[in-house]
């Protein structure tokens, strides 16, 4: 029935004059950033393609995956195991940081503790949010407290909009920082968490062969993420 509504879709989206269509999942971060550049690169060569973009959390984006609503889910690694149905195709490293304004007082320093870090006031997201609990789970095993949040905020650009406005702290992925519209105005605090790297990529179902679409959206992605230059 899943299909047969997709197929009702695409006739339509046919009748208007499109030539195909693709269907992205995104998580807010590390997607947004480098996406609309990778769509329009697409959309250059293929003027008159259709494609939808999805923004939830990463279950949600496995679950669009399993009922194929959409094709691809540009996910991370660190938080979302997408099991042996998907398959994965990797983009970059990434690693939890902590993320500041520029003109914090911390922001000039070469080294900071967790403590010093504990006494400053943070933006989190909410407590349901999976990746609270990969905030939640890395700084259990390496024996570290959480934080006390002031404000909480699901929206990436809200949480960086308090970080910049507001002088508070926010944890975040480096990419986050790398790729942000925003970066000139961000830096990543002198604290390394000893966790192991996890890959950010594309995930999508084994039993069904990308579309030609897909499979160049995923290379102009992976264009845009080795131009980038690489985090320390």
């Amino acid at each position: 029935f899943d299909e047969l509504r997709r197929a009702a879709q695409d006739l339509t989206l046919v009748s208007r004059g499109a030539q195909g269509s693709l269907r992205v999942g995104i998580v807010p971060m590390p997607a947004i950033p480098f996406l609309p550049i990778a769509v329009k690169r697409l959309r250059d060569d293929h003027p008159d393609v259709f494609v939808s973009i999805v923004e939830a959390r990463e279950a949600e984006l496995l679950d669009r995956l399993r009922k194929r609503d959409i094709e691809i889910a540009i996910l991370r690694l660190a938080v979302v195991d997408p099991g042996e149905e998907m398959k994965f195709d990797a983009f970059y490293d990434e690693r939890l940081c902590v993320v500041a304004a520029k003109d914090h007082p911390l922001a000039a320093r070469k080294r900071v503790t967790w403590p010093e870090l504990l006494q400053q006031e943070w933006v989190m997201q909410p407590a349901d949010c999976t990746f609270y609990e990969h905030v939640l789970v890395t700084l259990d095993r390496l024996g570290l407290p959480m934080p006390r949040q002031r404000v909480e905020a699901y929206s990436i650009q809200i949480q960086f909009g308090m970080v910049l406005h507001a002088g508070l702290l926010c944890f975040g992925m480096r990419s986050q920082v790398e790729f942000a519209p925003d970066k000139a105005m961000l830096v990543r605090l002198p604290f390394e968490f000893a966790t192991p790297v996890r890959p950010v990529g594309a995930a999508s179902l084994r039993s069904h062969e990308l579309s030609p679409l897909a499979q160049q959206l995923i290379g102009h992605v992976r264009a845009l993420v080795h131009a980038a230059p690489t985090p320390p």
